[in-house]
């Protein structure tokens, strides 16, 4: 014949189990938490493409500007290659200096005075055989769009 006695039930955090914990989380909290999750994840998202962006072929004297928006990343081939962002930075200002750190890292500008696009370079030099940033236009926001292309030698 078998006995049965019954055990004094646990208390204290052991006694939890999850799904009581679950139950006992309201459904908001459980949503902001999801929230703050994905945002998170967006944000380690742009961070990480930000760090792609300094590819080998782009020469050091172009700084990316700091609030710069990846739009397009393209590489065709073995020696084309074109990204696109958009920035709220003075591109006048912005392409003044980019011409004059191209020039002085050994760059040549490639752009007859006759031929000159407003907001535009072309320059060639170290493994690059030709390249060209536009800028488009600005929108009201204040933002503009500055294409790069590149071909490699």
């Amino acid at each position: 014949m078998t006995h049965a006695s019954a055990l004094p039930a646990q208390t204290g955090l052991s006694a939890l189990s999850l799904t009581r914990l679950v139950r006992g989380l309201q459904f908001r909290d459980i949503l902001m938490a999801a929230v703050i999750v994905v945002a998170a994840s967006a944000v380690l998202h742009a961070q990480e493409q930000l760090e792609e962006w300094t590819q080998d072929w782009v020469p050091t004297a172009l700084p990316i500007p700091a609030d710069a928006e990846l739009l397009t990343d393209r590489t065709i081939g073995s020696s084309a290659r074109m990204f696109s962002f958009a920035t709220a930075e003075d591109v006048d200002e912005l392409f003044v200096a980019w011409e004059t750190a191209l020039q002085e890292d050994g760059f040549s500008i490639d752009q007859a005075p006759d031929e000159l696009l407003e907001r535009s370079i072309e320059f060639s030099g170290d493994g690059i055989a030709n390249a060209k940033i536009v800028a488009g236009v600005t929108d009201p926001e204040g933002r503009t769009v500055i294409e790069i292309d590149a071909t490699l030698q």
